[in-house]
């Protein structure tokens, strides 16, 4: 009569374990998720307060151009210069979150295959929509990475079309948020 209870305390304690184990991996990658965000924040902010600098140093542009009387033809080039500065900075954001994209798409490989599918399709795009200034056209994405066959390099190449500037408006996968 002390077996089947013995099994099925077995029992119990088995499943404990299993679910103290499962509880511990979803804490690390809810911290390590939360540790990523964090960063990506910190990155969005910094380079807010960098765009709100720029915006001041042209007020003051324009400012001493009113006072000094500057011609047309310097300030315009001060605007040029500006635009450049700020054409560079958004170059610099699409490659930060190209690369955060990327690490994204390597971690969601689970069974390490070398490729994505099923689950993790869905997980890799929930993923992606946590990413601070990306939005992602889940439709498109799902559909080029199965037509692809899903393997990494495929999943890349098509986040790569992130930085693709030849892209028409409305068939963009990703877009990053101003």
């Amino acid at each position: 009569a002390i077996g089947p209870y013995a099994y099925w305390q077995q029992r119990r304690l088995t499943d404990v374990v299993a679910l103290q184990e499962t509880h511990k991996a979803l804490s690390e990658q809810i911290d390590r998720l939360g540790r990523e965000n964090a960063r990506l924040h910190d990155t969005v902010n910094d380079l807010s307060d960098t765009v709100d600098r720029l915006e001041d140093v042209e007020q003051a542009l324009d400012v001493i151009t009113q006072q000094q009387g500057q011609s047309i033809e310097a300030f315009e080039e001060q605007v040029a210069d500006n635009r450049s500065i700020l054409n560079q900075m958004q170059g610099s954001l699409k490659a930060n979150v190209l690369q955060n994209l990327l690490q994204v798409v390597i971690r969601s490989d689970k069974d390490e295959d070398m490729t994505i599918e099923g689950k993790e399709i869905g997980e890799l795009i929930k993923k992606i929509k946590g990413i601070n200034g990306v939005e992602v056209n889940e439709e498109r994405f799902e559909d080029a990475i199965t037509s692809s066959g899903g393997s990494l390099q495929a999943v890349m190449d098509i986040i790569r079309n992130l930085m693709d500037d030849n892209v028409t408006e409305g068939d963009e996968i990703f877009i990053i948020k101003e």
